[in-house]
């Protein structure tokens, strides 16, 4: 499977506009929550591009919104979900942002909680694989998430069933403001995978070309049958963790200045070619500000809608 570098630069340069726009606003207020995805758009935009959009099963990690457009999700849309209207196509505006969730697209729901999302999507395969199906589920998680035991559960799970699906560890050398070193051993992190006999590879997570290849190899293994694979995208998150973090307080400046330096627009645009590339750049940039713009205008939810969607029924609210 080919990569389309233009299709791919169009999603990763939109992400990162959608973020900008995110945060100056939640900075100026005008908003409650912001997950920047910046320096993570590589991966996103390179595994969205090995599935089969509407057939294969996602189970996102919170920085994956260029995943997210590169399944489907409107810059609208994605908007209505950061100022959690109403019309807000994730979770009807009761979820902060970047809690994805789309039925239409095979977006499992995402949960405040890390990394919930791994043994749901192992679930979602194990599905695929008793009503004979052949969609594949991708899950992705950050490296604080690969800390936590249900990580290991679901793996081995999966191996044990050869279930149809591929784990993606975006490793950005950080849990919220503690440094990976703090967090796990020394030996990297796709080297687990060989406990449960399943392949896992390392790749540079910045590099959208080499993401979408180990991402295509390992969806296509697990289409075919052959089970699990296990997938370490190496990244850099180039702002805070989120709107309500400070990470001036635990990583220098010449630190971000030099994971920079590996932007991975940068590295795309290169082989997009400058021209291309600012064109692509300037359709983001209007169309971020012109889905802030019209979403933010849209009406929030209505109140008496609250007990909606929950798992049982509620008295109604007298209006």
């Amino acid at each position: 499977m080919t990569l389309d570098l233009r299709s791919a630069y169009r999603t990763m340069t939109l992400a990162r506009r959608l973020d900008e726009e995110m945060w100056r606003l939640a900075r100026a207020g005008r908003a409650h929550f912001a997950v920047p995805c910046s320096g993570h758009e590589a991966i996103g935009a390179g595994y969205a591009a090995a599935l089969r959009r509407g057939h294969d099963f996602v189970a996102p990690h919170y920085r994956d919104l260029a995943a997210m457009l590169g399944l489907g999700l409107e810059p609208a849309e994605v908007m209505l979900h950061f100022f959690a209207k109403g019309a807000d196509p994730c979770s009807a505006g009761r979820q902060p942002y970047a809690h994805w969730g789309s039925r239409s697209r095979r977006i499992i729901s995402l949960q405040g909680p890390q990394p919930n999302q791994v043994t749901h999507g192992v679930g979602v395969a194990w599905g695929s694989r008793l009503l004979g199906e052949d969609s594949v589920t991708w899950i992705s998680f950050g490296d604080g998430g690969a800390q936590k035991g249900e990580v290991h559960e679901a793996m081995n799970f999966a191996a044990i069933h050869r279930l149809p699906c591929v784990f993606c560890v975006e490793s950005n050398g950080y849990t919220q403001s503690v440094p990976s070193r703090l967090e796990t051993a020394p030996a990297p992190i796709y080297s687990r995978g060989a406990g449960y006999g399943i392949p896992s590879s390392q790749v540079d997570g910045m590099d959208v070309e080499e993401v979408h290849r180990a991402a295509a190899e390992a969806v296509e293994r697990a289409r075919s049958g052959n089970g699990p694979s296990l997938i370490e995208a190496i990244c850099y998150r180039y702002l805070a963790n989120t709107s309500n973090d400070d990470d001036m307080r635990y990583r220098s400046r010449e630190e971000v200045e030099e994971w920079r330096r590996r932007d991975p627009l940068q590295q795309t645009r290169e082989r997009v070619g400058t021209e291309a590339a600012d064109q692509l750049d300037e359709e983001a940039r209007a169309m971020a500000r012109e889905a802030a713009a019209w979403a933010e205008s849209q009406p929030d939810g209505d109140p008496l809608t609250v007990f909606d969607h929950v798992y049982s029924p509620q008295p109604s609210l007298e209006r």
